[in-house]
């Protein structure tokens, strides 16, 4: 009976292969300051622009929801009283 505990096989190969290839992303000034600065301010305004439009559409939905409720009320309140 043989122990592979000490056995050295070779490491699994790693294949990565890119799916896109942006060249904006690519692209370098040389400065990586600029660079830093340039992709922080690029998912900023991503994000924010992400957020806004989560925003509208979340107010748009809590207010058909209260108007929503307030109808319900009112049939409740008009059939028992």
């Amino acid at each position: 009976m043989a122990f592979t505990f000490f056995n050295n096989r070779e490491p699994r190969q790693f294949n990565y292969k890119p799916r896109f290839y942006d060249q904006k992303k690519e692209e370098s000034t040389g400065d990586a300051r600029k660079d830093f600065a340039r992709n922080l301010h690029e998912e900023w305004q991503s994000k924010r622009n992400h957020t806004a439009d989560r925003k509208n559409n979340s107010s748009s939905i809590t207010i058909i929801f209260m108007i929503f409720f307030v109808i319900v009320l009112a049939i409740v309140l008009w059939k028992f009283f």
